[in-house]
């Protein structure tokens, strides 16, 4: 610190004033461009986040009747257990117990992968009309596979 004020010392009145204004201009630029300038950036970006936001709300909000209109109608052709028993022999899931139960159906399956249980299940639903109430599933012995212990379809 000694050696800043000699050295400050050592110049003339003219070259302290304008390092001085050099100092206090350097200042503002760094407090601009570190602070003033990505905090006003990130306010007009949160602007436009929301106001993005609020226009998706409102073209949702204008298909929502829409929607509403169009439930999943059963598609079912026969019974619960012919459809249960011709997609399961589309998607090679092999059903190891099944007991029909008043309108349900109650189902054990074989261990089989988790992604093609997961494309059956979509299929029953969305192009069937099936509805799944109850799924128990546990990991199997082999990576990327489950064992279904009980599934109840209605």
């Amino acid at each position: 610190m000694k050696q800043f004020q000699l050295w400050w010392a050592s110049l003339q009145q003219r070259e302290q004033q304008l390092l001085t204004g050099a100092g206090v201009v350097v200042v503002i630029a760094l407090f601009y461009g570190l602070i003033w300038q990505p905090l006003h950036q990130a306010r007009i970006d949160q602007q436009l986040a929301a106001k993005g936001a609020a226009e998706q709300l409102q073209w949702l909000q204008s298909q929502l009747p829409k929607l509403g209109n169009t439930a999943v109608s059963p598609k079912t052709q026969g019974s619960l257990t012919d459809v249960v028993s011709q997609t399961a022999g589309r998607y090679q899931v092999q059903v190891s117990r099944m007991q029909p139960q008043n309108d349900q159906l109650q189902l054990s399956l074989e261990d089989l992968p988790f992604d093609q249980l997961l494309r059956w299940l979509h299929e029953l639903q969305y192009q069937q009309g099936v509805t799944l109430v109850q799924l128990d599933i546990a990991r199997s012995d082999v990576p990327g596979q489950v064992r279904v212990r009980r599934m109840v379809l209605e």
